[in-house]
């Protein structure tokens, strides 16, 4: 990125930081959907080589899940939001990395 200043640049700034977010355990339980792990599925799959970004997803993926799911001071989480994730969160990996290679 040569112009920090573009619009581009801004919007991969933005998923960066998400990423980020995702990885650190900063992501915060409202933005834990679909749209949310489709962000970074795609940055993963765009700048990392194939193993490494299966590992990497399902590594902070595991991780988050659980924090969201043994949170203290007794906030609600909706378990079953979770648990829908669970069942298309490596399908998102897997089609962009199907789109990737196509």
């Amino acid at each position: 990125m040569s112009d920090q200043n573009t619009a581009t640049a801004e919007h991969r700034s933005w998923q960066w930081d998400l990423v980020l977010q995702y990885e650190d355990g900063s992501l915060p339980a409202s933005a834990w959907h679909e749209a949310t792990l489709t962000v970074v599925t795609q940055w993963y799959v765009k700048n990392l080589p194939e193993a490494q970004a299966r590992a990497r997803y399902a590594q902070y993926y595991h991780r988050n899940r659980r924090r969201l799911t043994n949170r203290l001071s007794g906030a609600s989480v909706d378990i079953a939001a979770l648990e829908a994730i669970d069942q298309i969160w490596e399908s998102l990996l897997v089609r962009a990395l199907n789109a990737k290679s196509a």
